[in-house]
């Protein structure tokens, strides 16, 4: 509490000094004096709220900015391919599409064909995952899908 006294004592001393200074000078002074203080202080906080908004501005702009190349990224990815795809097995392209997806792929190779077991609860994601296997050269021999539990159940064999 004496900290808050302190304070307290200093503000009333220099509140009596400023109504001390103030009773000294002529009464148009004063009026010249209050009328300058008041003006520097609505000035000081004006300029302070301009420059605030400015910042806030300019991040706004560049969250825009940011969302604009991730919806960019986003329907681009598709098309998007890394250099080395061409030296990768059909194996190997169907773990790095089913990775990029999130999908749990349990996958069989006999031959040149792969035998491909997915389930996920949304049809649009097993559609992308074939799109992306058609896009990086896998051809869709045999597809069956089979609704169960609330799952849908891709069984798939490409080449």
């Amino acid at each position: 509490m004496k900290a808050v006294e302190k304070i307290q004592q200093r503000w009333d001393q220099s509140l009596e000094k400023l109504n001390d200074y103030l009773d000294t000078l002529s009464l148009r002074e004063r009026i010249m004096v209050i009328f300058t203080g008041i003006f520097v202080l609505v000035a000081a906080v004006g300029s302070a709220l301009w420059y605030m908004h400015g910042a806030a501005d300019q991040q706004q702009k560049r969250l825009n900015t940011l969302k604009d190349l991730v919806v960019w990224m986003q329907s681009n990815a598709v098309t998007m391919k890394p250099a080395g795809d061409l030296q990768l097995s059909s194996l190997e392209k169907v773990q790095r599409v089913a990775q990029q997806q999130g999908l749990s792929v349990a996958s069989q190779q006999s031959g040149e064909k792969i035998q491909i077991v997915s389930s996920h609860a949304q049809y649009s994601v097993l559609a992308n995952f074939l799109t992306q296997l058609a896009q990086m050269g896998l051809s869709i021999e045999k597809m069956e899908l089979i609704s169960d539990a609330g799952q849908i159940k891709l069984t798939a064999t490409v080449q």
